[in-house]
C-alpha cells in the first residue's frame, strides 16, 4: 500500500512540474503524426513536447484491451500515457496511467501488468 502511494505521489509530482502544452493535433518528439493511431474515441489534450507524457481523454473509461492497443501505440514514444475522461480532463483527474506495460490505476489503487494480457 506504501508502495502504490509512494509511486502515485511522484507520478503526481511529476506531472505538475513539467510544462503545460495544450495541443490540436499529437506528434511524437521526432515528429510523426500519432493522432491516426489514436483508438477511436480518445483525443489527445495534452502532450509534453519531449516525449515525457500525453494525456488522452475518451467519454468512456478505456476497457484492458484499449488500454493494452495504447500502451503498444505509445511504447517508446513517451515516457507515460495519462488517461481520463471527457468530463473530467483537468491534471489530477486522470483515472489511470501507463508507464511501459504497467497499469496504475488510480480509481482502485492497483498497478497490474499488460504482459499478461494477449495482444
Amino acid at each position: 500500500m506504501i508502495h502504490k502511494l509512494f509511486i502515485l505521489s511522484v507520478l503526481t509530482l511529476c506531472s505538475c512540474s513539467q510544462p503545460n502544452q495544450h495541443i490540436g493535433s499529437a506528434t511524437t518528439s521526432d515528429g510523426l503524426v500519432i493522432h491516426e493511431s489514436i483508438p477511436a474515441g480518445f483525443s489527445v489534450i495534452e502532450q509534453q513536447p519531449d516525449g515525457y507524457f500525453i494525456r488522452l481523454a475518451s467519454a468512456e473509461r478505456a476497457s484492458r484491451s484499449t488500454i493494452r492497443t495504447l500502451a503498444d501505440t505509445f511504447h517508446g514514444k513517451f515516457d507515460r500515457v495519462d488517461l481520463c475522461l471527457d468530463i473530467a480532463h483537468e491534471r489530477g483527474d486522470e483515472y489511470a496511467s501507463i508507464i511501459g506495460y504497467q497499469v496504475f490505476d488510480h480509481e482502485n489503487d492497483n498497478i497490474y501488468s499488460l504482459n499478461s494480457i494477449s495482444k
